[in-house]
């Protein structure tokens, strides 16, 4: 597995990912339409030894089978697949982190569902890269080593590709997490992305942000 991994994204979720990645001795490279600005800066004091650059050059620098992590916001997430370039993306991994969110009314609401998804979505901008969906139903501060005092959240992921999903759930056992849950192809997106909704929705009816979820009883 490459040591280098691209962050596309700089905001918190990036950030948060790509400590994970550094504290286990990776390179990260956040791709960013702005590597000098104020967020480029922000992420790469938040992440020592990492750097910024375009999206184009932070995936370029990511060999073959390795890990893309796609932090971006549902509303830029065309654009910065299409800065990165889908040719470059081809036989990466894609590790999905997008949840489809609409803000126009104040409250988060999903922008697609039912009969689609980001994870599809991405899918279909990158059609060769293997898209994992993960890390969408959990804050940002317990994306590495998860613990709640009363338990280790659990990780539901989906995608079309075995071997990219064996390694994402290898990493995210590195990550501290329990045995991933796999949810099947990425199709699986329309079920996890409006889970993210009832952590979403929890977390404003209660004021509280740090919740996780846990399957009890599931299958070994």
């Amino acid at each position: 597995m490459s040591k280098t991994v691209a962050i596309l994204g700089n905001g918190v979720v990036g950030m948060a990912i790509g400590r994970g990645f550094s504290e286990l001795g990776h390179e990260v490279v956040f791709g960013t339409r702005s590597p000098a600005g104020e967020k480029s800066r922000q992420a790469l004091a938040a992440v020592p030894g990492s750097r910024a650059a375009s999206g184009a050059e932070a995936v370029a620098a990511v060999a073959a089978g390795g890990f893309v992590v796609v932090a971006l916001p549902w509303s830029g997430l065309r654009e910065g697949i299409e800065q990165a370039g889908a040719g470059r993306l081809s036989g990466k991994i894609l590790i999905d982190a997008v949840n489809p969110l609409d803000f126009s009314t104040g409250t988060p609401t999903l922008a697609v569902g039912f009969d689609d998804s980001a994870g599809e979505t991405l899918q279909r901008l990158a059609p060769a890269a293997k898209v994992v969906k993960a890390f969408n139903i959990i804050t940002a501060s317990h994306m590495y080593k998860p613990d709640f005092g009363d338990g280790v959240p659990d990780m539901f992921i989906a995608g079309n590709d075995a071997g990219a999903k064996s390694a994402v759930s290898g990493l995210l056992g590195q990550f501290g997490w329990r045995r991933p849950i796999d949810m099947g192809d990425i199709g699986a997106s329309r079920l996890l992305e409006p889970l993210a909704m009832v952590w979403i929705s929890y977390g404003f009816r209660n004021d509280h942000w740090t919740h996780g979820f846990s399957l009890l009883g599931r299958k070994d």
